[in-house]
């Protein structure tokens, strides 16, 4: 539809411009130069027509002079009949046809006179005079009809490019009110566009969390993992201590109760031996000695825990928007801690070389890590799966993180969208698909890269590649 409006504006406008050519061209046909030049040899061929008359006068039959020549005329007819034709009158052809007639004729007989032959007046009786007269005529009326119908032209063109420009005026009105339409739609659209963009944000934003939640989900799962066992410790320990508690606080009464006997000048001597008896009982209980050992366990879970507490701020982190320096290799340790509920019984190989220290938000590396981790971990089974990490310094200005695993691989069709958002080949209700979309906008944000290389059947390995340095965008 908009082709073809677009077609029949253009040859509208064409049709337009045509005209006004056409009518520009017309206003333009009359030739000045070839009237006066018409002229101008209309006025050569009567002085040729006189000095023919003059020959004839001096030729005359009482005439002593001898015979004369006739003065030629055809190149003054000629250049007449050149220019007289520009001029495009009908009558023209015929006036030029009789004129010529006549002054070949009369040429003829000048000749004839010249040779001596005794013509008598007969020279006189050809109508070159009229016949100028007549063609001086005509060229006046051709000359006048074609300078009026330019002036006919030049005032068709006049109203019709008064015309134009008022129609060209029209045209720019309309434009000016269809560009102020336009623009009001334009502020329309940028405003429902802004709205759709802020929208859009608000979803984006609100599948980050969602995915965060995820990721929380399975941390805290593994958290919870990680701290059942040395809290069995602890409450072990406790509860052995709560039931030896009142056999240690018997001994240290009857300690006590010993001391004072000993310390008396009036004690019996039996009394005094009874009660070294029971102190000696209490202290022989082997149940008194295994007290400490508990309590070394309790700390020992308690310990566990606050590592285990260490290292889940270290991974939350919760100044994810502030960029500060960033150990990745310590980033590694918190991550496996963390996962430790996921990974299993596989094997976690880690070759962490000498890195420096790069300026990130330690939040949101930690969780591109978790979710290579927890990929490599979902890839791999849980009996005879290998995941490995290194850490290595591929320049002075970038880090790079490798997560490999010996797991099914991503097939080549499949390989080019895993980045895609919702994107994801495991079962419903197993996956988001925004783990790796999520982690691939956060390495771009901090000027990194993260390359994937992966065979059926062989396994995957990840790599990414952050900056020393973070990006100024990300810095602000």
């Amino acid at each position: 539809m908009k082709f073809v409006r677009a077609f029949v504006y253009g040859a509208i406008a064409l049709m337009l411009a045509a005209g006004w050519a056409f009518l520009y061209w017309q206003s333009g046909t009359i030739d000045l130069a070839a009237g006066n030049a018409a002229r101008a040899a209309l006025a050569d061929l009567r002085a040729v027509d006189a000095r023919w008359d003059d020959q004839l006068t001096a030729m005359g039959l009482s005439s002593s002079s001898g015979p004369q020549q006739p003065v030629a005329h055809q190149a003054a007819y000629a250049w007449l009949e050149l220019q007289a034709l520009k001029l495009a009158h009908p009558d023209l052809g015929r006036s030029l046809g009789a004129l010529r007639t006549a002054l070949d004729d009369k040429s003829r007989l000048l000749k004839r006179v010249a040779a001596g032959e005794p013509l008598a007046n007969e020279a006189w009786k050809v109508p070159t005079r009229a016949r100028l007269d007549q063609l001086s005529r005509v060229l006046e009326a051709a000359f006048r009809e074609a300078l009026e119908e330019t002036e006919r032209f030049r005032t068709w063109l006049l109203y019709y490019s008064a015309f134009l420009l008022a129609l060209l005026a029209l045209l720019a009105l309309q434009l000016r009110r269809a560009n102020r339409g336009l623009e009001q739609r334009v502020v329309q659209r940028t405003s429902e566009l802004s709205t759709t963009l802020d929208k859009l944000k608000e979803s984006e934003t609100l599948l980050v969390q969602s995915e965060k939640m995820s990721a929380l989900g399975q941390m805290v799962a593994g958290v919870a993992h990680e701290v059942n066992t040395p809290l069995a410790y602890v409450k072990a320990s406790l509860e052995a201590a709560k039931s030896r508690a009142g056999d240690a606080g018997r001994l240290a009464r009857e300690t006590r109760w010993l001391l004072e006997l000993v310390e008396s000048e009036k004690a019996d001597e039996g009394a005094l031996a009874a009660q070294l008896a029971t102190v000696r009982n209490l202290i022989a209980d082997k149940r008194l000695e295994a007290l400490d050992s508990q309590l070394k366990d309790g700390l020992h879970g308690i310990t566990q825990i606050a590592e285990l507490v260490v290292s889940l701020k270290d991974f939350s982190r919760l100044e994810r928007g502030s960029v500060v320096g960033y150990d990745v290799n310590q980033g590694v340790e918190t991550t496996l801690r963390i996962a430790a509920a996921q990974l299993g019984r596989r094997s976690v190989k880690k070759l962490l070389g000498e890195v420096p220290q790069i300026m990130a938000s330690p939040s949101q590396i930690n969780q591109v890590i978790l979710n290579l981790v927890v990929n490599a971990a979902q890839a791999t089974p849980e009996s005879g799966g290998s995941i490995v990490l290194r850490t290595y310094a591929p320049d002075a200005q970038h880090v790079a993180i490798e997560v490999a695993d010996n797991g099914r691989g991503i097939p080549k069709d499949v390989l080019p969208r895993i980045f895609d958002p919702f994107f994801t080949t495991k079962e419903v209700g197993k996956g988001t698909g925004l783990g790796l979309s999520i982690s691939y906008r956060i390495v771009e944000a901090h000027g990194g890269r993260i390359d994937v290389d992966s065979r059926p059947g062989v396994g995957t390995r990840f790599t990414v590649s952050l900056p020393v340095k973070a990006p100024a965008a990300l810095a602000a």
